[in-house]
């Protein structure tokens, strides 16, 4: 006779498979939020004390439609918990914690199949009447199986630093459908197990496993895939930007050059020249050297720098950049993404004041201020009417492809605009923008307590 304590394990190991089966792929994808332990222990307890209640459920008649109905809606909360404890412990999108939690929930439907359902109740029934060993044997399968995925999972999983699929509608929808598809195929499959009435009836546990080992497969293609793709963007966006910075750099060096070489010039002319004229050049000196002294200066050095380089660069082409900048900490964002957020808002404002000839639309604003716990970037700059009333015309389109459209080069502003929302992004942040009243504006919002 199998004991109660066997039956309360069999209900108790699913929660703690499925959730160590999450960790498995967790760990190695997303960083761990403050008090992980606490939030780990916490997760678990809540979820093992709700599967109790499976206990008054199977109470009920068994010929009730309730039960059945309960039982499946209540397997399939215990279930849909993976995705939920992914994001209770790990800083992690809710369409990534889904595609995780498909990947955990398929693990431990091979442990389910393979051990609970053919190991202990065909291959060695008796197994069933013993506590203890029951419990080594699945504890012993958990740790193999789950070092052999981990294995295989978790270089490509670094690889794609905290980050596969963006956050929209579509993708949280589609991943959510694909996981209660796949929760009502697997346990079709044990149904059929249950039911014992034929040879296939009881072979049925194989099909399981079978269907989640293709899962995990078909998905390691798709996170191989993604990463890929990612990275082959990212070195595309850097060689473009490299190339861009790199013909700025020049011509910064030759605005400097410029410079340096007409003020030479005057101070040699100054020994020559009548008080009068001496008056006149040494006016001209100082407002060659006004652009230096209306610099702002903070506490980031990689700021100062992009401020000064775009300033210089908006000073030598008539091009009034103002700037407004609050006591921000900006000390946990990469130099490199400050400067690719930074430089790409400007460089898309720049590029289009600077083929317009009033001077009015001559201007660019840039303020970054401290709101609460967030951080405010907004870029902006006025647009000419024939613009704003062609973007007001067709309202209908998405705003990035009426951008790209009057674009002369639409693949590096793209990969500009793609990259200014990939970093705020990977800083829990986002980036908008709008057209009002003839001017455009680029918001990007990034939170103050990053980790």
């Amino acid at each position: 006779m199998i004991p109660f304590s066997v039956y309360a394990f069999e209900e108790l190991r699913l929660p703690l498979e499925l959730l160590w089966a999450t960790l498995v792929f967790c760990l190695p994808f997303a960083e761990k939020k403050n008090h992980f332990v606490l939030r780990a222990t916490f997760g678990y307890i809540f979820i093992t004390l709700l599967s109790l209640f499976y206990f008054p459920i199977f109470g009920w008649d068994k010929l009730s439609p309730r039960f059945y109905f309960f039982i499946l809606i209540w397997y399939l909360f215990i279930a849909l918990f993976s995705p939920f404890y992914a994001g209770f412990c790990f800083q992690i999108k809710k369409a990534d914690a889904l595609l995780l939690g498909s990947l955990a929930f398929s693990l431990q439907n091979i442990i389910y199949s393979f051990y609970h359902l053919y190991i202990a109740r065909v291959l060695f029934s008796k197994i069933r009447c013993h506590l203890i060993p029951y419990i080594l044997g699945a504890l012993l399968l958990c740790v193999l199986l789950f070092t052999l995925v981990d294995r295989i999972y978790t270089p490509i999983l670094k690889k794609s630093e905290g980050s596969l699929l963006r956050d929209t509608k579509k993708n949280i929808s589609i991943f959510l459908v694909i996981y209660i598809i796949l929760y009502l195929f697997l346990i079709f499959y044990q149904a059929i197990y249950e039911q014992g009435y034929s040879i296939y009836d009881k072979s049925s546990w194989i099909s399981g496993i079978l269907v989640s080992v293709l899962i995990l497969a078909m998905q390691y293609s798709s996170i191989s895939a993604l990463v890929y793709a990612e990275k082959t963007k990212n070195m595309e966006e850097l060689l473009l930007n490299s190339e861009h910075y790199y013909e700025l750099s020049k011509e910064h060096i030759s605005i400097i050059n410029r410079k340096c070489h007409d003020l030479k010039h005057q101070l040699k002319v100054l020994r020559t020249v009548s008080e009068e004229e001496r008056n006149d050049y040494i006016t001209e000196a100082e407002k060659s050297i006004l652009f230096y002294q209306n610099l702002i200066y903070t506490d980031n050095e990689a700021l100062n720098t992009i401020l000064a380089e775009k300033g210089l660069f908006c000073s030598e082409n008539d091009i009034d950049f103002h700037c407004s900048v609050d006591d921000v900490d900006l000390t946990k964002i990469r130099v490199s993404d400050l400067y690719s957020m930074l430089g790409n808002g400007i460089d898309n404002a720049i590029e289009y004041v600077k083929k317009q000839s009033n001077s009015t639309l001559r201007t660019i604003s840039l303020r970054m201020t401290k709101s609460g716990s967030f951080i405010g970037i907004q870029i902006s700059n006025p647009l000419a009417y024939e613009d704003a009333l062609y973007y007001k015309n067709q309202q209908e389109k998405s705003m990035h492809s009426l951008l790209e459209s009057t674009k002369k080069s639409k693949a590096y502003h793209g990969f500009g605009l793609k990259s200014i929302r990939y970093v705020a992004e990977k800083y829990d942040g986002h980036m908008e923008y709008s057209i009002d009243d003839g001017l455009f504006t680029l918001q990007i919002i990034i939170p103050l307590n990053l980790e």
